[in-house]
Formats: structure tokens, sequence, C-alpha cells
């Protein structure tokens, strides 16, 4: 099943500030201010407006907008050409459209738990 075909199940809007952790099924979309903890086995979608900062541990995410922080994904992670992401990245497929940024640490490996056993 496609990322596009996934029920959305939570959505954060423009103007919307969350603080905390959050956890969910199936599809996120977070297109507001988010600081905290996101967990999921599931895709993660930064939209274009959204700001986010803290920490992630889902399935795949893709990032049109800005993050900071760590993102540990199982599947793989998208950064799209508006995307300007800070920070670390553990995953065993990384993505780079043309126009995206990415600063900071990348760990591939075929699995995000190779990886995270590689950096302890």
């Amino acid at each position: 099943m496609k990322d596009r075909d996934r029920e959305l199940n939570g959505f954060l809007d423009k103007g919307t500030f969350f603080k905390g952790e959050i956890t969910f099924k199936n599809l996120l979309r977070v297109d507001g201010k988010l600081n905290g903890t996101i967990k999921s086995n599931e895709t993660l979608i930064i939209g274009e407006d959204a700001d986010v900062e803290g920490d992630v541990f889902v399935g795949t995410c893709i990032i049109n907008g800005r993050f900071r922080g760590k993102i540990e994904a199982k599947q793989k992670i998208e950064i799209h050409s508006k995307a300007r992401v800070e920070g670390e990245i553990k995953t065993p497929v990384l993505e780079v459209k043309e126009g995206g940024i990415f600063n900071g640490n990348c760990v591939m490996s075929k699995t995000v738990n190779e990886v995270t056993k590689k950096v302890k």
C-alpha cells in the first residue's frame, strides 16, 4: 500500500502549536509547529509550512518543511525540495530531492536495528 493511499489519522494544521508526545497509527500530517516526540511504525508527513523540533521514531518520514532533531525511520526518509533538515538521521534508505537541504549526521544500514547497534 502506498503512503498516499493510507488513512489519515491525524492532522496538525497551520497556525497550531503542539508540545509533547504523539503516537499514531496509519498516517499523521503536520503543517503546524510541533516540539516533542513522535512515535509510530507508520508514516509521518511534515508539510511545507511545518516547523518540527524533537525526536521522531517512525516507519517512514516524508519531509517537505523544516525539521530539527533526531529521526529514526525503519523503512525510509524522504527530504523533498523545499525541506530543511538539521540533526541526526538513522534509516536504511535516504532520498534527498534536488533543492532539499540536510545538515547533520546520517547513519545508514539495512535496518535501523543494525544502525542503532553500530552507533552504541
